[in-house]
């Protein structure tokens, strides 16, 4: 897949979470891009993590698709869950 074709994806995380290394280390190694904000640094980013997981942090959460509107949620998914999520929004458009 192209990378015009990869859906917006953006990773709410923390440098010192293993799941958000090795997810953002997944979507690297594939080619696939994204971008990544630290929930430790960026209250907004902090915000909105906590907004999907009843007011606590959680890392990573990945939004797929609109930010504002994600076709998809992963928090804390395995290569194999991302990887679904991710060709399920490019599938849809």
């Amino acid at each position: 897949m192209n990378v015009a074709a990869w859906p917006p994806i953006l990773v709410l995380g923390r440098d010192t979470c293993e799941d958000t290394t090795r997810s953002r280390a997944h979507m690297t190694g594939r080619g696939i891009p994204f971008a990544y904000r630290n929930v430790e640094l960026d209250a907004e980013a902090d915000a909105i993590n906590r907004s999907y997981n009843g007011g606590v942090r959680v890392t990573p959460v990945i939004l797929i698709g609109d930010p504002v509107r994600p076709g998809r949620v992963v928090i804390e998914p395995s290569n194999d869950d991302l990887d679904a999520a991710i060709a399920e929004v490019a599938a849809a458009g």
